[in-house]
């Protein structure tokens, strides 16, 4: 199966193919978020540039990914100040913290 690239647009590439063994039209959105990663692990290892008197910035998450985030949540019926409790917390998604510990 052979991918065409169908749109770039801010830094999001939406790639299109299909499978002709099963007929089935598989859509795919890739970004490069290595800057943001590394961004984040910088912020991750200089704690003071994280915490203000009254707030902590935690998290630095692309647009695309809370878009999608939100659309799974909404289909779930899960609350997005739960899901994203979950989310954040989950040491897979620890790319997206910019502060360690548990929010």
């Amino acid at each position: 199966m052979s991918h065409k690239l169908l749109s770039h647009h801010h830094g999001i590439r939406t790639w299109v193919g299909y499978d002709a063994d099963t007929a089935t039209t598989i859509v795919t959105n890739t970004a490069d978020i290595q800057g943001l990663v590394d961004r984040n692990t910088a912020l991750q290892n200089d704690q003071d540039l994280t915490r203000g008197k009254d707030s902590r910035h935690v998290a630095s998450i692309p647009v695309h990914v809370l878009a999608e985030l939100e659309k799974m949540w909404k289909a779930q019926d899960i609350d997005p100040r739960t899901g994203m409790k979950k989310f954040l917390n989950d040491p897979d998604m620890r790319v997206f913290r910019t502060g360690l510990g548990r929010v």
